[in-house]
């Protein structure tokens, strides 16, 4: 990480390690990232309080909370399960990470995070549940499931930087109820923006995205636009049933979308 960034404080950072159990615990009331894992294996978040204030905490602004205040964050990290959890942060909960920029992919410092598990665990106010990115270069066989949500922007995030190559695939989100701004989000992320020139430059992806057993009310269910920069291949909607002012459902947006059993406002989409 750069020198500035190095000096953002952390209530908890662990990096390198194996075997690692944080388990009923209160963590609370971070400036920055709440807990910050990097290139970790076989990692336990179990009962934990993760929390930091969404409001009230400025003086300039009463609503600004504590912004960038994740609360878990995962850089690089393989095999993890995150279970029981409560989330209440003023930025997102469970966020995968693992570097950016237009040479991300080349850099030995960063990684793919694969085999993460989030079950079981209830949301308070997040910007997203479960967010892939904007500093990922590959995140692979991630599920979210068995959670209850409550007044969240977005439940499952997909941060897609023009300036770096991405790729997120074999994603479950699965038995979840509760409330919620946006559900499925897919769109260009273009903060800290700083493109350059590769000839080679990958087309980002996502694919093999599954959404299934899902009964939550949504301002906004499917949240998608499509992008020259990235290519959104095989999700599937399945056994859904959900109220969506918005009604933007458009699966004609991804290529080779299945949609089974999905029922919005009311009316069947299959």
């Amino acid at each position: 990480c750069t020198n500035l960034e190095a000096m953002r404080p952390r209530n908890v950072y662990i990096s390198h390690s194996k075997n690692v159990t944080v388990q009923d615990v209160r963590i609370i009331n971070s400036p920055f990232w709440t807990n910050h894992l990097y290139k970790c294996e076989k990692v336990r978040y179990l009962g934990c309080y993760i929390f930091a204030p969404t409001d009230n905490v400025t003086p300039v602004d009463p609503k600004q909370g504590a912004p960038s205040s994740d609360a878990i964050d995962l850089d690089a990290c393989q095999d993890v399960l995150v279970s029981g959890c409560y989330m209440n942060v003023c930025d997102d909960a469970v966020v995968l990470k693992g570097g950016k920029g237009t040479w991300a992919d080349k850099d030995p410092d960063n990684g793919p995070c694969e085999r993460i598990m989030v079950s079981d665990c209830t949301y308070g106010k997040v910007h997203g549940c479960l967010t892939l990115g904007s500093e990922s270069i590959h995140d692979r066989n991630v599920v979210l499931r068995r959670c209850h949500v409550h007044n969240a922007n977005r439940v499952l995030w997909l941060k897609m930087r023009p300036d770096t190559p991405q790729h997120y695939e074999y994603v479950r989100v699965e038995e979840l109820t509760g409330d919620c701004a946006s559900f499925l989000v897919v769109r260009p992320w273009t903060q800290f923006f700083k493109p350059e020139d590769r000839a080679d430059m990958p087309l980002s992806k996502c694919n093999n995205i599954m959404i299934r057993n899902i009964q939550m009310d949504c301002s906004n269910f499917f949240n998608v636009g499509k992008s020259d920069k990235f290519r959104m291949t095989d999700f599937s909607f399945e056994n859904i049933k959900v109220s969506d002012k918005k009604q933007a459902f458009d699966p004609s947006l991804i290529e080779n979308c299945q949609v089974k059993n999905v029922v919005i406002n009311g009316e069947k989409k299959d």
